[in-house]
């Protein structure tokens, strides 16, 4: 932990430096500008962290289960992510029409005031595709938060089985707690309650307008896009600590 942290200011800097370079050439040093600072983020993560991910992987590799579970989130965030801000556009939910197409390609925005940086290296580059109508967008922020809930789900849903199948019947009970837990984190917080407030929207007229006001302000995208989303992996990893916890308790009175 300590070397990670101690060469970790270095890749800071290193992406800092990209991002002044980057009028030159917008997509090269995009590109690099991102994944330094991605990885100055994978260097400070705790090492408690890396030890869960690196011993669940490890035990089950094998398990078709855990990466099919991977896979369907990591497919799921992005699908999320892609379009359910679309539909925080005035009119969306209205005018949803849909046909078949598909069109990708790779993005970037040009280097903003460097206030906005940390921005800039959660969007820039992104690849972007249109299905019919509807555009998404494959951006760092979402992939790399995506691979981390992923990977939390996965080691989740692997401890819950196991915690299912080593509880006799009288404590199977206390696997609801974890799964409700869960649930939670894997929702990223957000698709629940926006649609909550969608749906009250469109009922009650006399309220439209602040729910709909709410709902498309700039504090409620940060909240939404970046705030709930770490929120959620800091849920599921807790989840999972427990969970070990639990395991190891009722492994070791039976």
């Amino acid at each position: 932990m300590i070397k990670r942290l101690t060469i970790s200011p270095l890749f800071l800097i290193l992406s800092l430096i990209a991002y002044y370079l980057s009028r030159n050439d917008i997509l090269l040093y995009s590109t690099l500008s991102t994944i330094l600072f991605w990885t100055f983020i994978i260097l400070i993560l705790p090492t408690s962290f890396y030890n869960y991910i690196k011993d669940g992987i490890v035990k089950y590799c094998k398990k078709k289960i855990f990466w099919f579970t991977v896979g369907l989130y990591i497919s799921y965030h992005v699908i999320l992510y892609s379009f359910f801000f679309y539909l925080l556009l005035p009119g969306s939910i209205k005018n949803i029409s849909f046909w078949f197409s598909f069109n990708a390609g790779i993005g970037y925005s040009i280097p903003p005031p460097i206030t906005y940086f940390l921005e800039w290296v959660s969007n820039s580059p992104a690849i972007w595709f249109f299905i019919g109508p509807y555009e998404g967008d494959v951006i760092p922020f979402s992939t790399f938060l995506g691979v981390v809930l992923a990977l939390l789900i996965g080691l989740n849903v692997m401890k819950i089985l196991e915690l299912w199948g080593i509880s006799n019947k009288l404590s199977k009970s206390i696997v609801l707690i974890p799964s409700l837990g869960v649930v939670s984190g894997s929702s990223c917080c957000v698709f629940l309650p926006s649609i909550v407030m969608y749906s009250i929207a469109l009922s009650i007229s006399s309220i439209t307008a602040t729910i709909l006001s709410i709902l498309s302000s700039f504090a409620y995208f940060i909240l939404a896009y970046y705030a709930l989303p770490i929120v959620s992996a800091i849920v599921l990893f807790h989840n999972l600590t427990m969970l070990n916890r639990l395991i190891k308790k009722l492994s070791f009175t039976m």
